[in-house]
């Protein structure tokens, strides 16, 4: 277990709880994502917990896909917290060490109005994600009456941890955009909010794990 040692008059510490990356995806991945979006790719549903239309599976090839556009951010988060989780002790031999992703499966999320994710975390991995690749039309028009009302959450996702206090926030709201790209540990509790307008917001989701190789 690391033992921490301060080492200034001040420091603000995040030494507890789970990292939230962000990445935002160039458009050609958007784009090919969407078209890699089949309704002939295998059902997944009944695997998931899902209250929406449909849940596809990816096939290797869209794993192998995303997985190589997305290895380096990935492999930034992973050191990252390594790191963290240390409180620096952890230095990366990029010489020696080598994190290897594995993509356990995947899934493309299309949810239409009414349609909602209840809460929920992820299991049989280490990490998890969510991509965005498009949403209804009309949907700013949702959102800017909905920011009117107390709790603004249509169509939103939440992530919770821990209790509010005046120390802490224990739940997070995201509006999706198109190209957003969030990874966060399996164990990190979302869902999903319903939203009212006619369309598809459509997203993707993983679950990954990297396992470590050491070069002699």
């Amino acid at each position: 277990m690391p033992i921490y040692t301060p080492i200034s008059q001040k420091s603000f510490l995040a030494p507890f709880g789970p990292t939230l990356g962000y990445f935002k995806m160039d458009d050609d991945i958007v784009k090919n994502l969407n078209s890699m979006m089949s309704e002939r790719l295998e059902d997944y549903s009944d695997q998931l917990v899902g209250k929406v239309s449909q849940e596809l599976k990816f096939t290797d090839e869209i794993k192998k896909y995303i997985g190589n556009k997305l290895i380096k951010f990935l492999g930034e988060y992973h050191i990252w917290n390594l790191s963290r989780n240390t409180f620096g002790l952890h230095k990366h031999d990029y010489e020696k060490e080598r994190y290897n992703l594995n993509i356990i499966n995947g899934w493309f999320v299309r949810q239409f109005n009414n349609e909602y994710n209840p809460l929920h975390i992820h299991n049989d991995c280490e990490l998890s994600c969510v991509g965005y690749l498009s949403l209804p039309d009309d949907i700013d028009k949702e959102w800017e009456d909905d920011y009117k009302d107390h709790f603004p959450s249509n169509g939103h996702i939440n992530f919770s941890y821990g209790v509010n206090n005046k120390y802490g926030c224990a739940n997070m709201l995201i509006k999706p955009r198109v190209g957003d790209f969030f990874v966060f540990p399996n164990y990190l509790f979302h869902c999903v909010y319903p939203f009212y307008t006619k369309g598809e917001r459509r997203s993707f989701s993983m679950n990954m794990i990297f396992e470590k190789t050491t070069i002699n």
